[in-house]
Formats: structure tokens, sequence, C-alpha cells
């Protein structure tokens, strides 16, 4: 049974073509997620930048608000540290990093490790983040899965996983390499899926962070800009090589409104511009809105042959155009709707399928919203059950009828 709600439906007509056009983009095609949220290709017109490649995603549900080129395939430079980092977190946070002589002498090791250190994880993958070490990013990989191709395969293996497209990894660090490329949809989402973990979120938004003395204390201050002059900004990672030129893959959150940007083969004139411009153009555009509150009445779902009123189970989110109504419906569908049994006031009795102006956002539990009592037994008759009783007249009754037969012969007889 299908409910929807289009409050203001009305008013979306008389919308700005301006808006209108950002309202379509938004419902153009799909790619997967985590949470079950289903994040949204839009081709946006979004701002003017003089990278060749950009994405701006809802960091939230990963819905994409603007992009250009997001599936064209660009050598990364280090960005590709984003998936090093969460992998070094998931899978050896608490392992002790063993530098190895090819770690030291990895072009770009701007981390300083030296061949024998021993060192804390945390300590080094937050070095690796901050000043882009490509010696501590060899040193991870290593120690985290035993050789630096076992750990690329681990990278390609999240990567698809995640459903990033254009994501192929060579090396941990990001170094060229004719087949180390990515896509700005592949890494916005990783980047996505990266900033959930809390523990990377602290990292990428740290602006200055230590190494053990050996024999004095090594400081590293954190390359991203935007950490120091846009207000709101909380990561991600910077990259530079001749071939990759400049790239980036950033974060802000404001007023409720979390973006993720992604600047592919961008300029050194215009990399800190393009990315302060995408964030803005963002905020400038959007706002977090809650489209669906918890406990709404979402409307009436069958189960058993019985009415039950349900309500969301959660607030639902979705970044949409400033000054533009919601347009959110929802289909909801029973886990059991043949069940007869006693439903209690907040069972989880389905899910809602909501989407907003017909682009799938994703579901939630619903629950009902009162004590629905089981219904009476249901007694059933079959006809074939007439038959046993029948049956058994008629095999008594042919006996009877011989019988007297046998002794209305015998009295003519006689």
């Amino acid at each position: 049974m299908a409910i929807s709600a289009t409050p203001g439906g009305s008013l979306l007509l008389k919308a700005t073509k301006h808006y209108r056009s950002i309202i379509v983009s938004i419902a153009m095609g799909m790619f997967s997620l985590v949470m079950g949220w289903s994040p949204v290709y839009a081709a946006s017109r979004g701002p003017q930048l003089s990278a060749s490649a950009f994405i701006l995603v809802d960091g939230a549900t990963g819905q994409v608000l603007a992009g250009r080129n997001v599936r064209s395939e660009f050598y990364p430079a280090s960005i590709t540290k984003i998936m090093t980092a969460y992998l070094a977190i998931t899978r050896g946070w608490h392992k002790t990093v063993v530098v190895s002589r090819a770690a030291e002498l990895q072009p770009g090791a701007s981390a300083y490790l030296v061949a024998g250190q021993r060192l804390p994880m945390p300590k080094v993958v937050t070095a690796m983040m901050l000043v882009s070490g490509n010696d501590a990013a060899y040193a991870i990989a290593q120690t985290v899965a035993g050789s630096v191709p076992a750990f690329v395969r681990m990278m390609n293996a999240q990567a698809r996983a995640w459903g990033a497209p254009g994501i192929h990894f060579v090396n941990p660090n990001g170094l060229p390499n004719p087949h180390h490329v990515v896509s700005a949809l592949g890494m916005a989402i990783i980047a996505e899926h990266a900033m959930k973990n809390s523990i990377f979120a602290r990292i990428v938004d740290t602006k200055k962070s230590t190494l053990p003395p050996d024999p004095h204390p090594r400081v590293y201050y954190n390359q991203n800009r935007l950490l120091y002059n846009y207000p709101g900004a909380v990561g991600i990672k910077i990259g530079y090589t001749i071939e990759a030129e400049e790239t980036i893959v950033t974060a802000a959150k404001r007023h409720g409104l979390f973006l993720i940007g992604v600047l592919l083969h961008d300029t050194p004139q215009g990399l800190w511009p393009d990315a302060r411009n995408l964030l803005t153009w963002g905020f400038n555009h959007f706002q977090t809105r809650p489209l669906i509150t918890r406990g709404q009445n979402l409307g009436v779902l069958r189960v058993g042959h019985r009415k039950v009123p349900v309500m969301a189970s959660q607030t639902v989110y979705d970044a949409v155009p400033r000054g533009v109504p919601s347009r959110v419906q929802w289909s909801l569908i029973g886990s059991h709707p043949k069940s007869r049994r006693l439903i209690k006031s907040g069972d989880k009795v389905g899910v809602a399928q909501i989407r907003l102006a017909g682009r799938p956002i994703g579901q939630i539990s619903i629950q009902s919203m009162r004590r629905i009592k089981a219904p009476p037994p249901v007694v059933s008759y079959h006809w074939w059950w007439l038959l046993v009783p029948a049956a058994v007249g008629a095999a008594l009754a042919v006996p009877k009828q011989r019988i007297l037969k046998g002794l209305q012969r015998g009295a003519s007889r006689a």
C-alpha cells in the first residue's frame, strides 16, 4: 500500500528556473552505499572551477549535489592515502610500524622515517595524513598486510566493496603510475565511508602532531590550508605530483550540512580558490532538512487483514535546495503481511521506502502506533469431511438392507 505526502506541491511549479534545474539534476542516476542510503549522481551546473573533474556530495547521505566529469579517471597523487589511512585504522590500528629500508628510501619521504624504527601506528598514520609522507604510507602498508602488493589488493578490494567506480590503486602513497588512477565519484564514495570512522575524521581534522623523540621529537603541521582559513573545514587530504597536478578531497560542516568535495587535475593557482568556491556554492544552494520525523504518522499498513497505523522509527534528513518545497513520498511494506499475532505499540512491522522528488533516498523501519489485538481463530470447514459420516452410514446401511431382504425371503418360503 503506497502512502504519499507532497506538502506545498503546487509551489514547486512556481520555483525559479534555476532551482528547478537543480531539482531535476539531483534526480538523475544512482551509485551504491553503506547505511542503506543511495547516493545520486547529478549533473548540476555547480560553480565554475578550473579543475578537470570535480564533485560535491552530501557527506551524510552521499547525495551528489554537483559535478563534472565525475567518472573520468585521473592520477590521484596523495589523496590515495585516504584509503591507506582507513585500512591502517580498521586492520592494523594496534600494530607497531616497523620501518623498512624500502620505506625510508621512498621518493617524497616527508615523514623522515628511518629504517629500523618501531613506531605506534596511530602516530605514523597521523604523520602520513598531515605531511603526506610517502615513507609512512609504505611502512604502514608493509606492517598491515605483510607486503605492499598484499596491501594494494586490500585497497582495491575495499574500493570494490564500497562500489567506488574508476578506482585502481597500484601503491599506497599515490606516486605516479600509468595504472594508478581514480575518479571523482569513486573518491567521493571512499571519503564518505572513511569520514564515518571517528578515528579517521579526528586525524584529518588535526592541525599539529609529533612523532616520539629520536633523539628529538618531530613536529608535523597539516598541509590542508582550509583547516586554517575556511570556517567549518574538517579535512580531508591534498595531493600533488607533476602528472596529477593539484588534487584535493575536502570536507566542511555548517548549520547541520556536511559537504565533501573532490577536485582532480587542478592548477596550483586554482586549487584553493576552487576548493573554497565549491564548498561555498554547496552551502549557499543547499540546506539539510528533515524529510520525515521520528514518530510521524506514515499512514496505515494492512497486516493479516487488520489495519495498523504506523509511524517512522527515526528522523530522515537530506540536502535539499534552499527555498524549494520537499516532494517527499514513501511506500509501506510489511515484514509479515499475513501475520495474525498480537501487535504491541512500538512493534516494528515493516519498512518505509522513501523518495524525494522521485529519487530513492533509502528506507527506515516503521512501528505500530497502537496495540492491535490478534484476530479470533479461524474455524475452517472442508466439504470433504462431510463424506466421512456419509460413507460410514452407507457402509452400515448396506448390510442392514441385506439382512432385511434375507428375512423377507425366509418368511415367504415358510
